[in-house]
């Protein structure tokens, strides 16, 4: 009896031994574990301010792999943060970083982290996931196969989200509406109900954002149409008045990829009441503000001859002048690409007008600037205004020569362009012979 109760503790005792090796071995290995993603963070860290690793390094080292494994939810919330912040910097090293990061697996992780409670964590998800798509475009749809767009709905209708974490996702969002890719990207849906959303938050950088990422959107006839039968364009419309420069800028900026659409596009763009905002924009005190705005103006009078008239009647012809004669060089080429545009119907009496106003001799000054289609455009507008009336032949004739212009366009002769000779060679050979 005392033999079988001394055998039993015996194999007691050694199931409790086992059991506590194994125990120990278990926690050396999440040691290890844990040691080994602390060293790729720690490598990272260190090489933050040097040259990133090279894939083939990384691949060798497992580093990105160790990374990726470690934003599982069972790690610490210290090395899920850290790990997410150690791929934004290998991200940054290229798009093959980005893509290597991608293929390891991080996209769902990511996500999953910056639906984190933990602001820290939550943080560095959002990060990580921007520099991918920053650095990797093309990693666009899929990213939102893996439910980003849905994630991003769910957060941004969230009244607890803070503005830190809303200001992030509406980076990403601006980075994921940026794609060489032709087509629409996958959810669009969802991407508009977003903006849309965005669109009305009262935080000047999340709107900046929101409206370049309708403006990464704004290419191709698709796109187009769908942008303008979505709600978003009153919206924007009403921003080119927001008191915050960056905000007006932005709004200028998707209106006009918007208005590079067809003749049809623009005119329904028209329809929201567009023109009537130019005026005070293009006196606006930021030069680049009224520099986009002229391009806008530029794509629109590129539409059709009605197009063309709502500007003239819109009374935006002498604010355009006004930007013709500022010093700034690319004001200047922007207001005369506009005018010359303006002008492509051959309309007698406007083109008078541009006369009497003073056009040629900044249209000659700019002959001597080094932009091909600033000077082919312009050379094509003096043709004209020589051509239309031999009443005005003398006067266009006498400003040319006094300009000192006549030289530089008997060397555009020459040019490499086809366009800008020929028409050189025809002002030189049928008023200057």
């Amino acid at each position: 009896m005392h033999k079988r109760k001394r055998r039993f503790l015996k194999k007691g005792e050694n199931l409790m031994m086992l059991r506590t090796i194994r125990l120990e071995k278990a926690k050396k290995a999440e040691q290890q574990k844990e040691l080994t993603i602390l060293n790729a963070i720690t490598k990272c860290k260190l090489a933050s301010s040097e040259v990133i690793p090279g894939v083939k390094e990384l691949l060798q080292n497992n580093t990105i792999g160790n990374l990726v494994e470690s934003l599982g939810r069972g790690n610490k919330k210290k090395i899920r943060a850290e790990a997410a912040d150690a791929l934004a910097h290998i991200a940054s090293g290229s798009a093959e970083h980005s893509n290597l990061i991608a293929k390891a697996g991080a996209v769902p992780r990511l996500i999953r982290l910056f639906q984190s409670s933990d602001p820290e964590v939550s943080e560095k998800g959002v990060l990580s996931l921007g520099n991918l798509l920053h650095f990797a475009p093309n990693l666009r749809d899929f990213i939102i196969s893996h439910g980003f767009v849905e994630k991003l709905l769910a957060i941004i209708q969230d009244t607890n989200t803070s503005t830190l974490i809303l200001s992030h996702l509406t980076w990403v969002l601006r980075k994921l509406c940026i794609s060489p890719q032709p087509s629409p990207p996958d959810d669009i849906a969802g991407i508009l109900q977003a903006l849309n959303i965005l669109l009305y938050k009262p935080e000047a950088k999340i709107l900046e954002d929101s409206l370049m990422a309708v403006r990464n959107l704004a290419h191709g006839s698709e796109m187009i149409q769908m942008l303008l039968g979505s709600e978003v364009i009153p919206r924007i419309i009403y921003l080119l008045e927001h008191d915050d420069a960056m905000v007006q800028k932005a709004a200028v900026q998707a209106l006009r990829n918007i208005a590079s659409g067809s003749a049809e596009q623009i005119q329904e763009l028209l329809k929201h009441n567009l023109l009537p905002h130019m005026s005070a924009l293009m006196s606006h005190s930021d030069a680049d503000i009224r520099c986009q705005v002229l391009w806008l103006l530029l794509n629109v009078a590129d539409g059709n001859h009605c197009q063309r008239q709502a500007i003239m009647n819109a009374g935006l012809l002498p604010k355009i002048l006004e930007n013709l004669k500022a010093e700034a060089i690319p004001l200047k080429s922007a207001a005369a690409l506009t005018i010359s545009m303006l002008a492509i119907d051959k309309d007698k009496n406007l083109l008078c007008y541009l006369m009497r106003q003073g056009v040629i001799p900044e249209f000659c000054n700019l002959l001597f600037y080094e932009d091909t289609e600033v000077i082919c455009n312009l050379l094509q507008v003096l043709s004209t205004m020589l051509d239309v009336d031999p009443s005005f032949t003398a006067e266009v004739t006498g400003i040319i020569e006094w300009s000192g212009a006549l030289n530089n366009i008997k060397m555009l002769q020459g040019n490499e362009n086809e366009e800008i000779s020929s028409v050189a060679r025809k002002i030189i050979s049928n008023y200057f012979s």
